[in-house]
């Protein structure tokens, strides 16, 4: 009897557990063309910064030389499809095989290497608008994969991953579990994932689509193209660490000299990974 309890609480758990995991695709609509629903789990915007090792090496500002900067630019495994619905089932689990995917270029529009169609309008959207609703029938989607290594050295620090521009809605899963979401094409989103991750290598996984009800903001004269089109990279901080700052010039009255003034914040992570 004792085994059959046992038993029972673990299905309930994986169960609980799996439905948690779906709720980004089970409700995908409720985000898309929800107009009070634009982030999840996204960090406060501030000033991009990076962590170096000396003064003269902040003053060069070479990102790629700092210990704590890891880019996840470059190829990454790719599946394209008309509609949200066409993404292939938990393809954000861990030990999903992608062998028969198609491959991508990130940074990159996606219609710009073979996938879905390179659009060009003045105002009118692709579609008939009825903001907040999006198509049903074609949201071109792409579901993007890869791999990467955390570094050892980077034990028991701060860990955020930041993606500069992706259109117009995305997904985010690091191995296997929901991180956040984010719906603006041209804004960056960044995100604490220090409880995600795992030294050595992990698993990412993003779903974009091209439509969502932020898309109605973007309604301008360009190309209508979507996917991951700019830098992500991840970086990693102390405990505490500079957060932001601020500068301002107070010119005297002839214009000639002034006054620098730098207002910095620093924030302390507690035990919980949560920044104070």
């Amino acid at each position: 009897m004792r085994k059959i309890i046992l038993t029972g609480y673990f299905l309930i758990a994986v169960s609980v557990l799996f439905s948690q995991e779906k709720r980004f695709l089970d409700n995908i609509y409720s985000y898309l063309e929800n107009t009070s629903v634009f982030e999840q789990n996204q960090e406060e915007g501030h000033v991009p910064l990076v962590p170096y090792m000396s003064v003269n090496d902040a003053l060069i500002n070479n990102k790629k030389k700092s210990p704590g900067y890891l880019s996840l630019n470059g190829t990454w495994k790719f599946h394209f499809s008309e509609t949200p619905e066409g993404a292939p089932r938990d393809f954000y689990a861990v030990n999903f095989n992608d062998k028969k995917w198609d491959t991508i270029h990130v940074p990159s529009n996606w219609e710009m290497q073979g996938f879905g169609d390179p659009l060009f309008r003045n105002v009118n959207t692709p579609f008939p608008p009825d903001p907040p609703l999006v198509p049903k029938e074609y949201n071109p989607t792409g579901s993007y994969r890869r791999s990467f290594l955390i570094p050892s050295g980077w034990k028991d620090k701060e860990i955020f991953l930041r993606m500069e521009k992706t259109a117009s809605a995305s997904f985010i899963w690091i191995n296997g579990r929901e991180v956040g979401y984010n719906e603006g094409a041209q804004e960056p989103a960044e995100y604490n994932i220090t409880k995600y991750v795992r030294p050595g290598k992990n698993t990412i996984a993003v779903l974009v689509t091209k439509y969502s009800d932020g898309y109605y903001l973007e309604d301008q004269d360009y190309w209508r193209l979507a996917g991951i089109f700019d830098d992500v990279w991840i970086c990693a901080f102390p405990k505490i660490r500079f957060f932001d700052w601020f500068a301002t010039t107070d010119l005297d009255e002839r214009y000639e000299d002034a006054k620098l003034e730098i207002s910095v914040r620093a924030d302390l992570a507690d035990a919980d990974n949560k920044i104070l």
